[in-house]
């Protein structure tokens, strides 16, 4: 049996989360197990939005790729490429 999470991580938002009961008592002070999740919260938070920011390919590196093909300066190793596409069909 396999069990998969399809979103690894989830943060619940304050507004998420279920409201206390009028009757019951906030906590004198929070524990350190409450003050790292805080805190590992904020850190996963903030990676979200650095990727959201970030680009999926390196431009940079396409460049240089076309740059060398239109030059014919890019070499190939044919036993490679297709051992890697054998490869690749076959999982």
């Amino acid at each position: 049996m396999k069990i998969t999470r399809p979103d690894p991580l989830y943060v619940q938002t304050q507004q998420q989360r279920k409201p206390a009961s009028a009757t019951a008592q906030p906590p004198a002070r929070a524990s350190q197990a409450d003050a790292q999740i805080s805190t590992t919260a904020q850190f996963v938070k903030q990676a979200r939005s650095q990727l959201a920011t970030t680009s999926d390919v390196d431009m940079e590196k396409v460049n240089q790729i076309r740059q060398a093909i239109s030059d014919g300066k890019l070499e190939l190793d044919m036993d490679a490429l297709s051992q890697a596409i054998l490869d690749m069909h076959r999982r």
